[in-house]
């Protein structure tokens, strides 16, 4: 990542990863790589997370973190809103 901003095959592949349930270890990997990422997520992905619209991959990372850390509860707050 290049600054706070991820070149958009990293995105991407963020993304896609989140489509598959198999792809956990991918997701948790691609999220420590885009913490400090602020370009935005798609509105769709935000839902999917329970995040607020307008949020941005790095909230999107912890999130996944937070998620995949208590086995899928996601019992607490991922820090962005």
């Amino acid at each position: 990542m290049s600054g706070s901003y991820a070149l958009p095959a990293l995105r991407d592949r963020f993304l896609l990863s989140l489509e598959a349930p198999a792809n956990r270890l991918l997701s948790v990997q691609l999220a420590l790589s885009l913490l400090g990422c602020r370009n935005p997520l798609p509105g769709m992905t935000c839902e999917a997370l329970g995040l607020v619209g307008q949020s941005t991959y790095g909230c999107a990372a912890r999130r996944v973190l937070e998620l995949y850390s208590t086995n899928g509860t996601g019992m607490g707050e991922a820090g962005c809103s």
